[in-house]
């Protein structure tokens, strides 16, 4: 394997909350999928884990996977990373029928507390239906999927990274509402027949089509920061736009059509009944039951003064623990795990002798202090990344020359782009700076210069969003608690007699 491809395959960028998230989701789903099974419930085989875990795998891949890392740059990675998010990712999740499990695995006190009167509350019933009706979740899917892919939405989240990840998350929340009247995962309820299925997987391989036929059949290229970047592998940002949208026709076809065949079948041949094997239930138990085994739907009266006093106190006080331990954790994940290269943008791109080279750094003027620069070096000719060149930064003062100079040698192993070289220079002084790149093959030498402007660091406040979200959360779950136990206390016997 070329050099080039072995770094294209080494370029990961793990998301550090993300990915918490994730094993701690799959984990949960692990533990009540292990408990409802050793209950002797039926509805659980084996290969319903394999697809859940095979979901978040890929929703993971999706999100750490060179396809991230390559996604400002190769519009075919964008589109990939994106079929992964809504084609393969959902429908898998959705394959494990996550509810029971996931509600199951969570902490006794936070099962019964908080997500079994959730998922019983008529409210969140109604919504759920709403948005699972397959008119409602086809638009909101179409919606999705042309609103972002337009020239301005695309721009803002190659531009903010967080606005990317908004995008991200669009897609993925949207299509696991598309794909649940198709996949049906128990224990909902079918608000279709099942045949209707055919034709709305259809209608939605419409809307992917028209979307992939306006990025093939383009003749200019949508979005302009993939005509400014640097090519990588050698071709146009109008070829990879026609590449792009060939994956989005082809993938989204497959996904759309082999699923509406595969109904079609099953109706055709009369055998298509309940999507999911339902287990039989007598009349008196209540979903509580098949949600928490064992325990019993909790009356709201104040009996936890009482007998079970604790327990339940023991209960409260485990989850409390647990939960601040995952909040604090994710929110100091998500805080320390901004990607560096995302806050990059190109600032200078030229050619000399046999190379071509490209200098990303961040695009305001430059805060005093430690500042990262990537840099790209391509051969002029042939656009091949050339791995192997020395790259040397040495900046001084303007209009200095024979001032002190700060240098320092760039390497690839600093960059989670194995293509870029990456070093970091400390600009200590608030003025007028001059970023000089040396760079060397064999004997070829070639130097470019850099204007950069320096002002004095100011002490910046960031404000922690992360641990605002958990402390949030935190207050939302006391006053649903306080609802169900406090305010909605009946009268005592004394007084309800006096009256």
């Amino acid at each position: 394997m070329q050099p080039v491809y072995q770094a294209v395959l080494r370029s990961w960028s793990i998301p550090p909350a993300a990915t918490f998230a994730i094993v701690l989701s799959a984990v949960v789903y692990l533990r009540g999928w292990w408990l409802l099974r050793r209950a002797g419930a039926p509805f659980l085989p084996p290969w319903r884990a394999i697809a859940f875990l095979a979901g978040f795998f890929s929703l993971w891949v999706a999100l750490a996977s060179p396809m991230d890392v390559f996604n400002g740059s190769v519009l075919t990675a964008h589109m990939l990373q994106h079929m992964v998010l809504m084609m393969i990712a959902p429908p898998l999740i959705l394959l494990g029928a996550p509810l029971i499990p996931m509600v199951r695995g969570l902490p006794i006190f936070a099962a019964r507390e908080f997500a079994g009167p959730f998922v019983n509350w008529s409210l969140a019933q109604k919504v759920g239906n709403m948005l699972t009706n397959p008119v409602c979740a086809l638009l909101l899917m179409g919606v999705a999927m042309f609103a972002w892919h337009t020239p301005a939405l695309y721009e803002l989240a190659l531009r903010s990274s967080m606005w990317h990840q908004v995008e991200h998350a669009c897609f993925f929340l949207t299509s696991l509402i598309f794909w649940w009247p198709v996949v049906q995962p128990w224990p909902s309820k079918t608000q279709w027949p099942r045949w209707a299925m055919v034709p709305y997987l259809l209608i939605a391989d419409l809307q992917n089509t028209a979307l992939s036929a306006i990025l093939c059949f383009s003749d200019r290229v949508l979005y302009p920061s993939y005509s400014t970047t640097p090519r990588l592998f050698g071709f146009s940002a109008l070829e990879d736009q026609v590449a792009a949208g060939a994956i989005m026709w082809v993938m989204g076809s497959l996904a759309y059509v082999v699923p509406a065949i595969v109904i079609a079948i099953q109706c055709l041949s009369r055998k298509a009944t309940q999507p999911w094997p339902v287990p039989p239930r007598r009349r008196d138990q209540s979903f509580d039951d098949e949600l928490l085994p064992g325990t019993r739907k909790i009356p709201l009266v104040p009996h936890f003064l009482q007998t079970r006093l604790t327990g339940r106190t023991v209960e409260a006080i485990s989850f409390g623990v647990l939960f601040a331990m995952a909040g604090v954790c994710f929110a100091g994940l998500l805080a320390a795990g901004s990607n560096q290269d995302d806050s990059q943008v190109l600032r200078l791109k030229g050619a000399s002798g046999p190379f071509e080279m490209a200098v990303f750094a961040p695009a305001e003027d430059l805060d005093a202090g430690r500042s990262s620069f990537s840099i790209l070096v391509q051969d002029r000719n042939t656009r091949e990344v050339l791995l192997d060149t020395t790259v040397d930064l040495t900046a001084r003062k303007a209009g200095d020359a024979q001032g002190a100079a700060l240098t320092a040698r760039a390497n690839h192993e600093d960059s989670e782009n194995k293509l870029l070289q990456t070093a970091e220079l400390d600009l200590p002084a608030a003025t007028a700076w001059k970023l000089n790149v040396a760079l060397r093959r064999n004997s070829d030498i070639a130097e470019f210069s850099l204007p950069l402007r320096v002002l004095k660091a100011e002490p910046r406040f960031e404000f922690p969003w992360g641990y605002l979200f958990v402390l949030a959360i935190a207050l939302l779950l006391i006053l649903v608690y306080l609802l169900r136990h406090w305010w909605q206390m009946p009268q005592p016997i004394e007084q309800s007699a006096a009256k």
